[in-house]
């Protein structure tokens, strides 16, 4: 990814609310981030586990945003998409490529079949309004649909979109939690307060642990929030790195842009995901768990039986949030198997017309493989648990390269905050142990 340095320097703004404007990325990685993890692995959990891990969703939305902002610094700074940062590094290269690139396109291929998840759940919502037609047709429909908004998306299409996805499950979200308090399955301060004992059943361990993987920001939401930095127009605001006091100055301040950015999003997805969270302890648990297989989302959709019009709002919150999900991961997964095919030399991602084309392509091939994976399983949580292990072992690899970031590639004129440093760590040590008890829980095959 090239960054035109042809458009004059911008100052940034100074304040938060003058920085509103300007902020973008984070917002698609949003509507991203409020999906499959939160209406089908969050609430699940809270159907298996009631309230006690609740602190397990907040630790899974707040430590990896460090992370994030250190991908956001080093795109600012040095113009890079992750990929080609990567490998712009030391270290074993595989097939001419730097080791780390090798287990990018090993998540990338996990992406294709566990995104089918998330497609059919977006087809199974859908069925509520198309009760008589097939599944696995409303899932070709719904991934037509994707391609067609993807396809010639510019960044400012789909950050309009993406706003558009988060205003709206927001609301519906909110809504179904208030809802819920006016039904027998109303729920108090004192089960909130059972979410933060600190432990896990032992029967929802292994969905506790997916889940952290999958809620908040998954691995690939981060390693593609550079390119949407990059495309937002952070880095080319700044200048070329020259070195200069007025460079440096303009990279530190869009780098507290993209400071507010990421905190938006980040208040945004907590919002959403505690709420589906609460909706599975407080309604579903008593009821008991939830059986994957073609009805997960009627299954869900019980939350609001009895309660006039609940049941078609859930619904509708669910088709969005699913279906603003596939939007972005298509928009942005699309991107980083353009920066792959580029530093892999299969062509020329540096030339606009070329990129241009490969995005077109990408927007329509990766949904007929989310499809097939769909059709294939037909099992959304079977494959929405793929997507959250992938996640978490894939985590290591992208908290391990922003350490990299951090101590090998910062400017000295760019250093940050203490307070930064040890929360980079915190965001890092808990990604690693996290993402050890899922490949251990994994090779024991626990469930």
């Amino acid at each position: 990814m090239e960054i035109d340095h042809t458009q004059p320097f911008l100052e940034p703004p100074r304040g938060f609310f003058s920085s509103l404007k300007y902020l973008g990325p984070g917002l698609i990685l949003s509507a991203a981030v409020v999906g499959s993890g939160e209406l089908i692995a969050t609430t699940t959990l809270g159907a298996k586990a009631g309230f006690a891990v609740l602190w397990v969703i907040l630790l899974g939305c707040f430590l990896k945003v460090a992370v994030q902002l250190q991908y956001g610094r080093q795109a600012i700074a040095h113009g890079q998409a992750s990929f080609s940062a990567w490998n712009a590094g030391k270290g074993t290269r595989l097939f001419g490529l730097h080791w780390s690139v090798c287990f990018g396109f090993i998540y990338l291929l996990s992406m294709l079949v566990g995104q089918g998840g998330v497609l059919g759940g977006a087809a199974q919502a859908a069925q509520y309004w198309f009760p008589n037609a097939r599944t696995e047709v409303v899932a070709v429909a719904i991934a037509v649909a994707l391609a067609l908004l993807v396809f010639r998306g510019t960044y400012r299409h789909i950050e309009v979109l993406a706003i558009l996805f988060n205003v709206l499950f927001t609301s519906l979200v909110l809504y179904c939690v208030f809802a819920v308090q006016r039904t027998e399955f109303s729920f108090g301060w004192n089960d909130v307060a059972g979410g933060f004992s600190l432990q896990v059943p032992s029967g929802a361990r292994a969905l506790a642990l997916t889940a952290f993987g999958i809620t908040g920001l998954s691995a690939g939401e981060i390693v593609v929030y550079p390119s949407w930095c990059i495309e937002k127009g952070y880095a080319a605001w700044a200048g070329p790195r020259d070195g200069s006091p007025e460079w440096a100055a303009r990279a530190r301040g869009w780098m507290r842009v993209m400071t507010y950015d990421a905190l938006v999003s980040l208040a945004v997805y907590t919002v959403a995901t505690v709420s589906f969270y609460f909706l599975g302890a407080a309604v579903l648990h008593p009821q008991g768990d939830v059986v994957d297989g073609g009805n997960v989302i009627q299954q869900l959709s019980q939350i609001f039986i009895g309660l006039t019009g609940g049941e078609t709002l859930f619904m509708v919150g669910a088709f969005l949030v699913l279906f603003s999900t596939a939007f972005s991961n298509l928009a942005g997964h699309s991107r980083l198997w353009v920066d792959f095919f580029g530093i892999s030399r299969i062509c020329d991602s540096s030339n606009v017309a070329t990129r241009k084309r490969l995005l077109t392509i990408l927007a329509w091939v990766m949904p007929v493989f989310w499809c097939l994976s769909y059709i294939a399983v037909q099992k959304p949580i079977a494959l929405v648990i793929v997507l959250g292990i992938a996640n978490s072992i894939f985590l290591l690899v992208v908290a391990y390269q922003a350490l990299v970031f951090r101590y090998r590639n910062t400017d000295p004129a760019l250093t940050p905050s203490r307070g930064f440093d040890v929360f980079l760590w915190l965001s890092v040590l808990a990604i690693g142990f996290m993402a050890a008890r899922v490949a251990w829980l994994t090779y024991l095959g626990a469930t």
